[in-house]
């Protein structure tokens, strides 16, 4: 019911169909705006993080490559040092810091070599960086000479490297990195080293800064994972088992792509090799998106409600009352006078109307006049006439009148002269003739009579004489007047009188018979 009365209300007034158009369109339009924006807000916030992401991800980048960096040039300069340096001695190095071990069959007695290559480890001048866990010399028979930064007087916790630990080939540019393994109490470590020609590594042991053993930072919602040459998670790589599977079935390249759920950045460490993966959560996203949303929406609606709200009252105040007052004149003009007019103090589109309105209704008043002036003068011309035709009708009565009594007196001269003949002895068919001379003259003094009652039925003064009347004998009179024309025109005559009709009865006799002669006459005349 309230819906058809919404239909009807909007089907016959504009102003309510203006309102509710406009308050439509607002609506969807600030609903467009407010997806747009938030569409925008996506976009730029999506950039924002893309580019933060990239500069912390550059700076990590930086930061490992150049530790590596510096780790790869450790090892090269204690080989270049070690191909350089004299004999050592014993005694030469107080007290004893370095340790040499053997894995396999042969680690009982060190070998020459390996008690050279301790004793230069100890004497050897490498800075100690703070990366840097241990420097070591491994040859060919798995001898490994240790020089360690962390605990010089324990070795119990290392465990030693050897042919096994690094890769055939070099990684790259001739140096060997290992998979990165972790010491109870030491963390996470990796391993360098450069060949000689006679196949003795020598290298140095590094330590996995901080930023690369954790997966999770707090400031950006972020996920870092680390990925070796093949793609594969390296084992300080803690993610979920949904996005372990994830990255597995897809090909990761260098830059930012996309996966259900994440955007995805890659970049290429030197030294190992080994990549860095930064997860971001399109949740995360879209969680920020709409937190900043949720935070417009209220200014956002205030504003729609104010905008709305001035329109409404503006359109209310400068169309619907303009409107209605225009209507409510133009239904008083259908009974009022055409002395009412539509204001018009506008310069706009209802000033335009107005002023129509108000010709039109000039115009309307002038041929209101010019039809009053016309109906005036036929009215006028139509009581004129009037009176010409009420004189002339009274002339003719008059003059009907008058040849009326100028008739009747020499017929009734014949009607006595033929009553007189009537007296004289006659013979029967003289006598049928005076019969009948003597009808047909009482039959013209009738007509004659008519003509008179018909000027008396003009002017109002027609009467009635009524009395008791025998039928056949009226019926036998009228059929003798027309007699005489049927036979000239050989036509029999007969009377029919009905078995319910009265032989007498109550009338005028005379008007009686004068209107059977002229029914009868009119039907031997057309016969």
């Amino acid at each position: 019911m309230n819906l058809l009365n919404l239909k009807n209300t909007l089907q016959t007034s504009l102003v309510i169909r203006l309102t509710f158009l406009f308050l439509l369109t607002t609506i969807i339009i600030w609903l467009l705006s407010v997806l747009t924006a938030a569409y925008i807000s996506m976009v730029q916030k999506r950039q924002h993080i893309i580019e933060d992401l990239s500069v912390l991800s550059e700076m990590n980048i930086v930061l490992s490559n150049q530790r590596f960096e510096e780790a790869e040039r450790d090892a090269k300069n204690l080989m270049y040092q070690c191909s350089l340096a004299s004999e050592i001695h014993h005694n030469d190095i107080f007290p004893e810091v370095s340790r040499h071990l053997s894995v396999g069959p042969s680690n009982c007695t060190p070998t020459l070599n390996g008690e050279k290559h301790r004793l230069f480890l100890q004497s050897s001048d490498i800075d100690e960086k703070s990366f840097r866990r241990d420097s070591f010399i491994l040859n060919h028979k798995n001898e490994i000479s240790l020089l360690s930064t962390d605990n010089p007087s324990d070795y119990s916790t290392l465990q030693p490297l050897t042919r096994k630990s690094f890769p055939l080939y070099p990684t790259h540019a001739g140096f060997y990195w290992s998979e990165p393994e972790y010491i109870n109490g030491k963390g996470w470590h990796a391993s360098v080293a450069v060949a000689d020609q006679q196949g003795v590594f020598f290298g140095v042991t590094v330590k996995l800064p901080d930023l690369i053993t954790k997966s999770h930072l707090p400031l950006d919602d972020s996920i870092r994972v680390w990925l070796d040459q093949n793609n594969h998670l390296l084992p300080f790589s803690y993610i979920p088992q949904k996005i372990r599977t994830q990255l597995e079935n897809v090909t990761l390249h260098d830059g930012w792509q996309q996966i259900p759920g994440f955007l995805i950045l890659r970049t290429t460490l030197h030294g190992p090799g080994w990549s860095l993966v930064t997860l971001y959560p399109y949740g995360n996203l879209h969680n920020r998106i709409l937190k900043i949303i949720l935070q417009q929406i209220p200014f956002t609606l205030t504003a729609l409600v104010l905008m709305t709200s001035a329109f409404c009252w503006l359109l209310h105040r400068s169309l619907a009352k303009p409107l209605w007052r225009f209507v409510d004149v133009i239904n008083k003009t259908a009974t009022a006078p055409l002395s009412t007019r539509l204001p018009e103090q506008r310069l706009d589109e209802l000033d335009s109307i107005a002023g129509a309105f108000n010709q039109l209704l000039d115009t309307l008043q002038v041929q209101y006049d010019n039809l009053e002036n016309k109906v005036a003068e036929r009215t006028q011309a139509l009581n004129e006439a009037k009176k010409r035709a009420e004189q002339a009708n009274k002339r003719k009565s008059i003059h009907l009148t008058v040849i009326s009594h100028e008739l009747r007196t020499p017929m009734n001269g014949v009607l006595g002269a033929i009553e007189l003949l009537q007296t004289t002895p006659l013979n029967i068919e003289q006598q049928g003739l005076a019969d009948t001379a003597r009808n047909c003259t009482l039959s013209l003094l009738a007509i004659i009579n008519n003509l008179l009652d018909f000027s008396r039925i003009e002017s109002g003064h027609f009467t009635l004489h009524m009395e008791e009347t025998a039928l056949l004998p009226l019926l036998d009179q009228a059929m003798q007047t027309i007699q005489g024309p049927a036979q000239s025109k050989k036509l029999s005559l007969r009377t029919f009188v009905g078995q319910h009709v009265p032989l007498y009865f109550h009338t005028d006799s005379i008007r009686l018979r004068q209107i059977l002669v002229n029914l009868l006459g009119n039907a031997v005349k057309f016969t």
